[in-house]
């Protein structure tokens, strides 16, 4: 029995690969998909931040209200006058800036006459405390009348938004307070309300992705060719 040579024999459809070749592509699509969403947030947010540059605060009621009702109140600046909580207070909270290892400062101000019982402030970062990788116990004053931006609580990281959602028998605001300015002005503490810097790079991710699904397919019908040509 004669065997046929190899250079003689055809080779198949290549199944596998193209449903492989098939899912990753979709994969790239969808994450240059992504980013075309997330600039496309990066720019609503950083309008919001410029309108903030000549915005007046407005009082902090009406703002959780519509907030309460489903409203975007994200990046308004807002005034609350605190009252005082009977809970204990919050420890420093790690985070970076420029950088740098820094800790912040947060406390509980409650509210009154509104939706919500309390909001988290944070009031800004203790300069002394930079590039400390654990940071002694500090207790700062109560808040009294404080202005500052109105943030999601979830962006400033689930511990630190499980500490306030998980309080029992109050009714903490969906949103943080990050803190411009308070009266009085607490010692050793400086506010920093928002990044030195934010970046919108997405337009140039989602280039990348889908530059890399085209040069997945070139490559793929190079290969497909090959493999089928006579």
């Amino acid at each position: 029995m004669s065997e046929v040579p190899a250079a003689a024999k055809k080779a198949g459809f290549p199944f596998g690969l193209t449903i492989a070749v098939a899912i990753s592509f979709v994969i790239l699509c969808g994450l240059g998909g992504w980013q075309i969403q997330r600039m496309a947030w990066k720019e609503d947010l950083l309008a919001r931040i410029e309108t903030l540059k000549t915005a007046s605060p407005t009082p902090i009621g009406p703002v959780l209200a519509e907030a309460a009702r489903g409203g975007n109140v994200a990046w308004t600046r807002v005034q609350v006058d605190c009252r005082p909580l009977n809970l204990p207070a919050l420890p420093l909270a790690y985070g970076v800036r420029d950088g740098d290892m820094v800790w912040r400062a947060q406390a509980l101000c409650g509210l009154t006459g509104g939706p919500y019982d309390l909001i988290l402030i944070d009031r800004g970062v203790v300069p002394a405390l930079t590039g400390q990788v654990k940071a002694p116990e500090r207790r700062f004053g109560e808040p009294g009348q404080v202005t500052g931006i109105l943030i999601p609580l979830a962006q400033l990281g689930g511990d630190r938004a499980r500490a306030v959602t998980g309080l029992a028998g109050q009714k903490p605001a969906p949103l943080a307070l990050m803190a411009e300015r308070e009266t009085p002005a607490p010692a050793d503490i400086v506010p920093a309300p928002l990044p030195a810097e934010i970046s919108n790079r997405h337009l140039e991710y989602a280039l990348t992705w889908f530059g890399l699904a085209v040069t997945l397919l070139f490559i793929y019908a190079a290969m497909l060719w090959r493999r089928l040509r006579p």
